[in-house]
């Protein structure tokens, strides 16, 4: 009974698996297994296949070329014929078979056999318990056999690759039966025979994927270490391609997995050429979303041992690494030095495939600090790198191989220098450095005095069409000067408000205004309506603009635009001395030590323009409201509208502006008729003359406190006129010295008002004597600018050849 029971069970599996593969036909007349397994004591012949359960892949018997009674047992892709170079995997691709003569049979003992006429051609040399091994094609391409209920595979295709790599697949070696996970490309497109080219993963201490020639084991092409997130070489992959590491004592491998929406309709193939390509299936159409080789650079070692590849737009360029020259096109570089041990120094490559890793070794995830100790520490490390992934840190040994750098991605390499490189390349980069910050500190002053140069042109040009009457020489010497737009102007003094205003004369208005630097400046807006003219108002900025001093208002620029004439002055915080001199509150600010001070920095800036300045200017309009106060109460002289260039021959008459001390004291008489012809005038040169007309006035002020009225255009008094000032002037100064409560403060008055009222009276030549005579605090005295301002500033050069006539001037 069991042994009928036991017949009745073998005689159902077989009726069983035969309708399988005789149930229904192909529009083609092919015979389809409706099913994707094979069950022991089954076959599998020509126009029959196995249809994975999700209708992904097919298997069956194929031929590459139309018409030909030569097959192959492969798997392709499911509807998609496999002449159209869709077969992924072949079984007997060492020999073909006739298709006719030959089935693929699953034998009782669990192995899987090819057979043509009875004879064996090819199978997969296993074995499983009787009667429960079978066969199934699943989704993934792969072609399984497995033993029993406990579905333990006992032989796959997938550990058996063509010239394919599907999702799934491993890329790597079995230490357990010595054979490398890896794909060998076909002969040629109709001959899937194992071709010239081989990918596989070679398992250095840090592994790397190879493409490799078979005649030889030459090396092709690598891709370079895994980082953990994508090859090196191939950072495009990042959010096509994922791979797993795998490495143990029985097998090191990657296994890799496509983030795609289908991932099974994407394949990387090794074609007949040695080209790889990874495809992808847009339900339509394969397309290829990589070609490798892209250039030379991905050749291996193409431009030879120690040196860079760098992919051009045109083509590539090889240049050697630091510290090495070259020795051959393709032989690469050599180190200048023989290398030493000694050597502590590192030059980072950036952004490149780290060299072949044939003679690399892992040091593990260590820092960067660590890994560069650790080369230092071991003689033999030429360059280190620290990556991410499973190697961490890696050295390098001998020759540096296969290096290619990138825009982007890649690793930063550190190569061992000899320090006579390191100083050499710190040298030549000083050098360059030097030279270029020389070349552009040069370029920048260049194209400066260019674009001044052409300011200065146009700005010239406008003058000369505005004024066509001016001097030549006066529009040159706006050349210096900064020209400011009106906009600009407005600005800064918030369109010239009121609250911006600072004064007004004759001439026009003062506004206190800032730009945009921070810089403090005073505005001088001439009036449409003012007495002084565009000539007056060109002849002051030429005449400040040739002038520097610091008893000298300095000019900062000008704006001449439309009817608008401005000039722009430093700011001067405490304002004009007038404002003090004529205020009762502010005149007590002004002891006669300060009041001494502003009269020595006033006789120091007339010192400077009647003699030392390279022009001889004449102001002829000097009074207290023209000599501006600074915040530290120093004097500076203002306002040159009528200001002339004087020449030491001229002898004819001139302008001159008076110092009239009060109108009812002073009284210029006009009759000139009654004076005596030899005494109109005073004696010496014209300059001194000057002098004396610019002193007088501003000295009587600043001692007496008397408002200073100007009659320019008035001929110069003569003696007697002087005389009756001279009594006039001693009146005040005697009301002066009252006032004075402090006998220090009555020495400096004293002295001031004694000296005012000789240099009214006498002509230059007779103040020097008399002012020797004068008894004065040694601490205030400055002999040669104070006896300037006394009118003598000739004589003086006469008294300082004389030691002993300075003794006599500063005696207690």
């Amino acid at each position: 009974m069991g042994r009928m029971q036991l017949f009745l069970l073998q005689f159902l599996e077989i009726v069983l698996v035969e309708t399988f593969f005789l149930l229904g036909q192909s529009s083609s007349g092919e015979l389809v297994a409706q099913f994707d397994i094979m069950a022991g004591n089954s076959s599998l012949i020509n126009n029959q296949t196995l249809i994975s359960a999700g209708s992904m892949f097919q298997l069956g018997f194929f031929s590459p070329v139309n018409n030909s009674a030569t097959a192959y047992i492969g798997i392709w892709y499911y509807n998609h014929p496999p002449r159209e170079n869709k077969v992924v995997w072949v079984a007997n691709r060492d020999k073909s078979v006739d298709a006719s003569m030959a089935s693929l049979n699953l034998t009782s003992d669990g192995n899987l056999i090819l057979f043509e006429e009875g004879t064996k051609v090819w199978s997969t040399g296993t074995s499983a318990e009787l009667n429960s091994a079978r066969l199934q094609l699943l989704d993934s391409g792969n072609l399984a056999l497995t033993a029993g209920n406990s579905n333990r595979t006992v032989w796959q295709s997938f550990d058996h690759a063509c010239d394919t790599i599907l999702p799934g697949m491993k890329l790597g070696f079995d230490f357990r039966t010595n054979t490398p996970w890896q794909f060998v490309s076909w002969m040629s497109a109709t001959d899937p025979s194992p071709g010239k080219y081989i990918v596989k993963m070679e398992t250095y201490k840090v592994p790397d994927f190879l493409i490799l020639s078979v005649k030889g084991s030459a090396k092709l092409g690598r891709t370079g270490p895994w980082n953990g997130q994508w090859l090196v070489d191939l950072p495009m992959l990042r959010n096509v391609l994922n791979l797993i590491y795998v490495s143990n004592q029985n097998e090191t491998y990657y296994i890799t997995e496509y983030q795609i929406r289908s991932p099974v309709l994407v394949r990387m193939v090794l074609d007949a050429n040695g080209k790889r390509y990874l495809l992808i299936f847009d339900g339509r159409e394969w397309n290829s979303f990589l070609s490798l080789p892209r250039d030379d650079c991905d050749n291996y070692n193409s431009c030879g041992n120690n040196s860079v590849c760098t992919k051009g737009y045109y083509s590539i360029s090889c240049r050697c690494l630091e510290g090495f020259v070259e020795i051959g096109s393709v032989v690469g570089c050599k180190r200048k030095e023989p290398f030493r041990c000694s050597s502590n120094q590192f030059r980072k490559e950036p952004s490149v495939k780290v060299p072949d890793t044939e003679n690399a070794t892992s040091r593990g995830k260590i820092s960067l600090e660590a890994c560069n100790k650790l080369c230092l520490d071991d003689c033999s490390c030429v360059a280190y790198a620290v990556i991410n992934g499973p190697y961490g840190c890696i050295t390098w040994r001998g020759d540096l191989l296969d290096l290619r750098s990138f825009p982007d991605g890649g690793d930063d390499l550190y190569i061992r220098l000899q320090e006579s490189s390191t100083s050499n390349r710190k040298e030549l980069m000083l050098a360059i450095v030097v030279i270029l910050v020389l070349l552009g500190i040069f370029l920048l002053c260049f194209v400066g005095v260019l674009v001044r140069k052409w300011r200065n042109r146009a700005s010239t040009c406008r003058l000369q069409l505005q004024f066509p009457n001016m001097e030549k020489g006066s529009i040159s010497a706006l050349d210096v000067l900064p020209s400011y737009d009106l906009h600009t102007i407005k600005i800064a003094t918030n369109d010239f408000s009121e609250e911006n205003k600072l004064g007004e004369g004759g001439f026009g208005a003062v506004y206190k205004g800032q730009l945009d630097d921070g810089q403090k400046i005073a505005v001088k807006k001439l009036s449409r309506y003012s007495s002084q003219g565009p000539n007056e108002f060109l002849n002051e900025l030429s005449v400040i603009a040739k002038l520097q001093h610091t008893n000298l208002v300095r000019l900062l620029g000008y704006c001449i635009e439309g009817d608008e004439r401005i000039m722009i002055l430093e700011y001067m915080e405490n304002k004009s001395l007038d404002a003090f001199i004529y205020d009762k509150a502010k005149s007590s600010l002004l002891n006669w030590q300060r009041r001494f001070d502003i009269i020595i920095g006033i006789a120091r800036g007339l010192l400077y323009l009647h003699q030392d300045s390279r022009l001889k200017v004449i102001h002829r309009d000097l009074k207290p409201s023209n000599i501006l106060l600074d915040k530290d109460m120093n004097p500076k002289i203002s306002d040159f509208g009528i200001a002339r260039i004087f020449k030491g021959d001229q002898s004819e008459p001139y302008l001159w502006t008076h110092a009239l001390v009060e109108e009812d004291i002073v009284w210029l008489k006009k009759k000139r008729a009654d004076s005596d012809p030899a005494k109109v005038g005073m004696t010496g040169s014209k300059a001194d003359k000057i002098m004396v007309a610019d002193i007088a006035g501003v000295e009587v002020a600043s001692t007496a406190g008397v408002e200073v009225a100007s009659t320019a255009g008035v001929e110069l008094p003569n003696t007697a006129e002087m005389e009756l000032a001279s009594t006039a002037e001693m009146e005040l100064a005697s009301t002066v010295e009252m006032e004075l409560a402090d006998t220090a403060e009555v020495e400096v008055g004293d002295f001031v008002v004694e000296t005012a009222e000789i240099s009214a009276g006498l002509s230059a030549a007779e103040t020097v004597e008399v002012v020797r005579s004068i008894q004065h605090p040694r601490h205030v005295i400055d002999t040669e600018v104070y006896l300037t301002f006394c009118n003598c500033y000739t004589e003086t050069e006469r008294l300082i050849s004389k030691p002993l006539a300075i003794e006599r001037l500063c005696r207690n």
